[in-house]
């Protein structure tokens, strides 16, 4: 039998590629059938300080694979002395999942970063691996795909890229009952990788009025 915490089940999350970074964006809200389970839980985690992944299914699940790909990320990083590429991180994570195919591991991951160059991939159910401009997961995954093409643009900027992903995990609160409780946003560049404060996401939000 399965314990509460491993039924619960996370939902929204999008990621968005421009040339400058890359954009993760998801809701707090997680939940077990029809109850809310938790109306806190971080479904964006910094894998290195170059690279982070949202989280969509089985909560515990997805934390676990998570913990392995940072202890396997550092433990390349001090055995040569290099950082592990963007896709080797995705490649890690699809190779887990799928060596656990025959009972399926309930996750799939957004994993975007930046090395050499902006990269972001989806790792689905069963451990497939592709290579995304964007793309969204979890319940209210429709939704917010919906609203992030509707504010898609060329030569989109990492600026406007953070708008739209805000913008868009919002649709999906507004769509779907099993997202929300607010949106947490994360920025992968040069840089590193940053998490908003819930006031730079409010102001980001507050930009449809100025916008419309």
């Amino acid at each position: 039998m399965h314990s509460g915490f491993e039924l619960r089940k996370g939902t929204t999350t999008i990621g968005i590629k421009t040339p400058q970074g890359v954009v993760l964006a998801a809701d707090k809200r997680a939940t077990a059938g029809y109850i809310v389970a938790n109306r806190h839980v971080a479904k964006i985690v910094r894998i290195s300080d170059y690279c982070a992944a949202t989280v969509a299914g089985t909560v515990g699940e997805a934390f676990n694979l998570v913990e392995i790909l940072r202890a396997e990320t550092e433990i390349y990083r001090v055995k040569h002395d290099s950082r592990l590429k963007v896709k080797g991180i995705a490649n890690l994570a699809s190779s887990v999942i799928h060596s656990r195919k025959f009972y399926m591991l309930p996750v799939q991951l957004i994993i975007g970063g930046y090395d050499d160059e902006p990269n972001l991939f989806m790792i689905d159910f069963f451990g497939s691996l592709s290579r995304e401009d964007y793309v969204a997961t979890g319940s209210g995954s429709q939704a917010a795909l919906g609203a992030a093409q509707d504010m898609m643009i060329q030569n989109l900027t990492l600026d406007k890229a953070a708008e739209v992903a805000a913008r868009s995990i919002s649709s999906a609160i507004s769509w779907d009952t099993a997202t929300g409780e607010g949106i947490d946003l994360v920025v992968a560049d040069r840089n590193g990788v940053k998490f908003f404060s819930n006031e730079e996401i409010a102001e980001l939000l507050s930009k449809r009025e100025v916008n419309a």
